[in-house]
C-alpha cells in the first residue's frame, strides 16, 4: 500500500475510533496529558526553504536532543494533507510512550515514530497518539506553508549565546576546493537552501565565473556590492546568476553581496565544467 495512503487510512481510523469514545473519556485523556507538560530546553533550530525561515525552540526530551545532534542537514520536503511539511532525519529518534500526543497545533515541530519523519505543522492537525513533539515555533510560522523542495536545517546557538554559526559552502571542481563564508542575507540563505548542487560553471568577462542556481534568490535584506574584489561571492538578480569574482569590480544595479572566499580563492580562475556545491 502506498505509504501516504496508508497513513491517511490510519488517521481516518483513529478519528472514527475517537468519535465513538464518550466525550468525558476524551476530556480525561486530555487533562492527563496537561498534567505532564514537556519542558523546553535552551536548544533552538532554524529551518529555511524557498526564502522562508522558521525558528523553533526544542523540548528537553531525548528525541529532541537526538534530532539536534544530527544537524546541520539539507533534506527533501514532502507535503502531507496540506497541513504539514515532512522530512526524514538520517537517524531515527528514540521516543517515550508517555510523551506521545494528538491534536497537533500550527507552528509545532514534531516526529512521527512509525515512519521516522519529522514535520512542521502550518495547520492544526489530528494525528493520533504516535506523534512526539520536538519543538515549538518561535518565528516564521506563517511562512512554513510556502516552503517546498528542500530545507536547510541548522542549529542556532543556545539562548545565552549571542552569535550564531556562520554559513559556509564548498565549491569543488578540477580537484580544487574553494570555501565561501556566506553573510546572513536572504539571498545567501536561499542559495544555501538549494544545496547540494551539481551545476555548470561559465566564464564571464575577464574577472568572474558564474553559475545559475535552479531557483532565483530573494534579495530582501541583502546588501548591494559596493566594490567587488577577488574572492567576492555575489548574485546578479537581473540574470539570476551567482558570481565568483577573481578580479576587482566596482558596483552595478542588481548586484548583491552573498559572502567571500575564506579558503582557496586563488583557484577560482581554474574552475571549469561541473561544480559540486555543498554546505560545509
Amino acid at each position: 500500500m502506498d505509504i501516504v495512503v496508508g497513513r491517511m487510512l490510519l488517521i481516518a481510523l483513529i478519528a472514527l475510533a475517537a468519535a465513538c469514545v464518550p466525550s468525558t473519556a476524551l476530556a480525561a485523556g486530555n487533562n492527563g496529558a496537561e498534567k505532564n507538560p514537556l519542558s523546553l530546553s535552551d536548544k533552538r533550530v532554524e529551518i529555511s526553504s524557498q526564502g522562508k525561515t522558521a525558528t523553533f525552540q526544542l523540548y528537553d526530551t531525548d528525541a529532541a536532543r537526538e534530532f539536534y545532534d544530527q544537524l546541520p542537514q539539507t533534506l527533501d520536503l514532502s507535503n502531507f494533507r496540506d497541513a504539514q511539511w515532512m522530512f526524514y532525519p538520517p537517524k531515527r529518534l528514540n521516543v517515550k510512550p508517555e510523551e506521545a500526543y494528538h491534536d497537533g497545533k500550527k507552528g509545532e515541530l514534531s516526529y512521527y515514530e512509525p515512519w521516522g519523519d519529522a514535520f512542521m505543522l502550518y495547520e492544526d492537525f489530528y494525528a493520533g497518539d504516535e506523534m512526539h513533539r520536538l519543538g515549538v515555533g518561535l518565528s516564521g510560522v506563517d511562512g512554513i506553508r510556502e516552503m517546498s523542495g528542500t530545507a536547510v536545517i541548522r542549529k542556532m546557538n543556545s539562548i545565552e549565546q549571542k552569535e550564531e554559526k556562520t554559513m559556509q559552502i564548498t565549491v569543488k571542481a578540477n580537484g580544487k576546493t574553494i570555501v565561501f563564508e556566506l553573510n546572513d542575507s536572504q539571498a545567501a540563505k536561499d542559495l544555501y537552501a538549494q544545496l547540494p548542487l551539481d551545476i555548470e560553471v561559465e566564464n564571464y568577462s575577464s574577472n568572474e565565473k558564474i553559475y545559475y542556481p535552479p531557483k532565483k534568490l530573494g534579495t530582501a535584506n541583502t546588501p548591494l556590492v559596493k566594490g567587488a574584489k577577488a574572492g567576492t561571492l555575489a548574485y546578479y538578480a537581473p540574470w539570476g546568476d551567482v558570481v565568483m569574482f577573481y578580479g576587482t569590480f566596482g558596483s552595478a544595479s542588481g548586484l548583491y553581496e552573498l559572502g567571500k572566499a575564506v579558503q582557496g580563492g586563488n583557484d577560482i580562475p581554474s574552475l571549469s565544467g561541473t561544480l559540486r556545491i555543498e554546505a560545509k
